[in-house]
This record gives C-alpha cells, structure tokens and sequence, in this order.
C-alpha cells in the first residue's frame, strides 16, 4: 500500500471504518486505471473527489474537508 493510500485509511478509518476507508483508496485508484500501491500525490485530486462523492451522504461538508486537510498535508 502506498504513503497515500495508507494515509488515507489511517485518517478516514476511525470515522467511517477501515473498509469504507479502503473502498475510498481502491475506487479512486481503480478510476485512475491504477491500484492502490501505485497512487502518488499527484492523484490527490482524483482521491479528494471519491471521498467527496462517497463520503457526502454521511458526514457534513466541513468534516470531510478537515480529514482531506488531514490527507493532503500527510502526502505533500
């Protein structure tokens, strides 16, 4: 698992679980025709939107832009 695939299940899994959290990496990477060992920071952008669009029904806008902000500044 890459930096920002682990990054990303380690700020996302205590809110919304490990498998959401997984699901969340291996949708966005499927969506860039890559798997989850091989996301770089670059593909933050493609990530930030998965999470949007999975996460929107759940959680308030203003949390998921904290634990993107979380993501983000662990990855760059």
């Amino acid at each position: 698992m890459s930096l920002i695939s682990q990054r990303v299940v380690d700020i996302l899994g205590p809110y919304v679980g490990e498998t959401v959290a997984d699901t969340c990496v291996r949708a966005s990477a499927l969506s860039l025709g890559k798997t989850t060992d091989d996301l770089t920071a670059a593909d933050f952008p493609a990530l930030e939107a998965n999470v949007r669009r999975l996460l929107g029904p759940m959680a308030p806008s203003d949390v998921i832009d904290r634990l993107l902000a979380d993501i983000e500044r662990g990855i760059s």
